[in-house]
């Protein structure tokens, strides 16, 4: 997948600043999400890195400007993205700031679950890692190609920026399933297998199969599997307009040349787009053979209400807490009274009447109580709560009168009995804040039926609740990290450093220096180029008979000095369409030519 411009300079530094900005925004991004953020160290970006970066966004921007949404190109300029260089991302998110959004630095493939709350924040996440040629056309796992150049410039457009957050908000609320994990773990091992130059085709196949096997276990999408579809269909592969008149604004369109000119084609089917789309599957390691087509950017917004009032949170308690407890995902309980119970559902009762008679609801270790908008996360475990009517009819509310203090000397004992069966007896305890809707008590015994009793020193707090309201995935309280545990120990200043240095060959370190030798020429006077070019060929045709792009980039330099006609670019060009044949097709050469004899004859 590429989960996941225009040639006008962006500024990489900070006024009166030696060094790129940060790619860290301060503030405001919540605790449970700084592991994920990294530094770019633009620095390590090879000549090569920087090659290809300038010869996709070239040929995107020329395309793209006829076929792209309106705000594509005014948005690569305003998110400070330039097809001269790799964009710093600290760069980026001072000027995407100017639109209420921001970007940061990540290391490839983060948690879905993160993904999406960064969305949710106005936050994009940048891969920083950059595509080899070799993968040139489309990249199989991130890359700063897809996620800078393809995300961010429709960005602009307020209502598309207003659909994606709203797109992280709601996903953040659905409910995945045990089944998905092993998907997403398949989806990332097979990604970057492809990407990698040392994967074997066994380990390749092996991975394509359990790919294919994960999916077939899927008795039915989830929740957070059919958010995955709509945003994919929308933000990843959408077009705008009509079947027959349409823009492209997906990111995935915005910056794969392959994609972008193969989905024009009549074999590439285009639907109007509806909620129906939550029902269709995709491959990410290969073409779309459909694409769905929005009226405008407040038809996406119309498509995820109808998709939205489907979920658990939306659907009635009962159908909620049985999502909830399928998925043994942490989760948001909301009570009657307004407290709020975070954890992983371990266990059910009372369901067998559909709640009528009240539930009771048990907890594994770490469940937290949000009471009067105070959070706690150190709750008894298992934590077990009843909800729902006493024995006697009773609205369990009736009880709050017992929270007067008890008298000097006197210990208060309480107990209750549950319609759905749970008896509960305990001491009671001044609450640790005023107000609430909970009694806390200490000494505490909780008899389930059938089950033996559960013992808890205290203090324990029993929300006094007529009924469950409703459930959703993730947490609502910023103390409690949606996402689980996750590493807090790397201090701002030791964050890791991407791209990831990697070990090269002497060849490959010659071949970069050639790169860097001839992006220099740009800069050269007209008069000094001519030999620095021959010299260059001459190395390559000597040493380096099958590489393609750095023979484009000379052909390139030719152009603009107005020789490609002559005998010098007139062999280039011969000897990159026989590089053409010789790799298959593999590699968009024949694009690039028609991208150069079109700037020829516009000169």
């Amino acid at each position: 997948m590429e989960t996941r411009r225009a040639p006008r300079q962006a500024e990489s530094r900070s006024s009166g600043s030696d060094s790129p900005p940060s790619s860290i925004p301060s503030g405001s991004i919540p605790d449970y999400l700084e592991p994920f953020i990294v530094e770019q160290d633009v620095s390590r970006y090879s000549a090569i890195d920087q090659a290809v970066w300038r010869f996709v966004l070239l040929q995107l921007h020329a395309r793209l400007a006829r076929t792209a949404h309106p705000s594509y190109v005014r948005g690569l300029a305003e998110s400070g993205i330039s097809a001269e260089h790799i964009p710093s991302i600290g760069e980026m998110n001072r000027r995407l700031d100017s639109i209420g959004w921001r970007a940061v630095c990540v290391d490839g493939f983060i948690p879905p679950r993160a993904f999406t709350a960064f969305q949710s924040l106005g936050v994009l996440p940048i891969a920083a890692e950059i595509r080899t040629p070799d993968h040139l056309p489309y990249t199989p796992a991130p890359d700063i190609i897809h996620e800078a150049a393809g995300h961010a410039p429709i960005l602009i457009d307020p209502r598309y920026a207003a659909y994606v957050r709203a797109s992280g908000e709601i996903a953040s609320r659905a409910f995945a399933s045990p089944a998905d994990a092993r998907v997403d773990r398949a989806v990332r091992v097979l990604s970057d297998l492809k990407d990698s130059r040392d994967s074997l085709p066994p380990d390749i196949r092996a991975a394509e199969a359990e790919l294919n096997d994960s999916v077939a276990a899927l008795d039915a999408p989830s929740e957070a599997a059919r958010l995955a579809r709509l945003y994919w269909w929308t933000a990843e592969y959408g077009l705008v307009g009509t079947p027959s008149d349409y823009r492209l604004y997906g990111a995935g369109l915005l910056s794969s040349l392959g994609e972008s000119h193969f989905c024009h084609g009549s074999a590439v089917r285009k639907l109007p787009l509806s909620a129906a789309c939550v029902d269709v599957g995709y491959d990410i390691t290969r073409p779309q053979p459909q694409l769905f087509v929005a009226r405008d950017f407040e038809h996406l917004h119309e498509v995820l209400e109808q998709v939205s009032s489907t979920l658990a949170f939306r659907s009635g308690a009962v159908t909620a807490v049985r999502t909830a407890l399928a998925s043994r995902e942490l989760c948001t309980l909301q009570l009657s009274g307004g407290t709020e119970i975070i954890g992983r559902l371990s266990e059910l009762g009372g369901l067998d009447s559909g709640g009528a008679r009240g539930l009771w609801l048990s907890f594994e270790a770490d469940a937290a109580l949000v009471e009067s908008g105070r959070c706690s996360t150190r709750l008894a475990s298992p934590y077990l709560v009843a909800v729902g009517p006493l024995a006697d009819g009773t609205d369990p509310r009736h009880y709050l009168a017992a929270r007067a203090a008890p008298q000097a000397g006197r210990a208060r004992s309480l107990q209750l009995r549950y319609a759905s069966g749970v008896e509960l007896q305990g001491t009671l305890t001044d609450p640790p804040v005023p107000g609430g809707s909970c009694l806390w008590l200490c000494d505490v015994r909780i008899q389930r039926p059938g089950q033996p009793p559960l013992l808890h020193a205290g203090p324990y707090p029993v929300p006094l609740a007529e009924r469950l309201l409703s459930a959703r995935a993730g947490s609502s309280c910023a103390a409690v990290s949606p996402l689980g545990t996750v590493d807090r120990s790397a201090p701002r200043a030791e964050r890791p450093r991407v791209p990831k240095r990697r070990p090269h060959s002497p060849r490959h370190a010659q071949l970069d220096a050639l790169y860097a030798a001839t992006a220099s020429l740009r800069s050269e006077p007209a008069s000094e180029r001519g030999q620095r070019i021959e010299a260059v060929h001459a190395v390559l045709e000597a040493q380096l008979p099958h590489e393609w792009l750095l023979r484009w980039n000379l052909l390139e330099c030719l152009t603009d000095l107005g020789r490609a006609d002559g005998a010098l670019g007139l062999e280039l060009r011969a000897r990159l369409l026989e590089l053409e044949h010789f790799h298959g097709g593999k590699y968009p050469i024949a694009l690039g030519l028609d991208y150069l004899e079109q700037r020829r004859q516009s000169a």
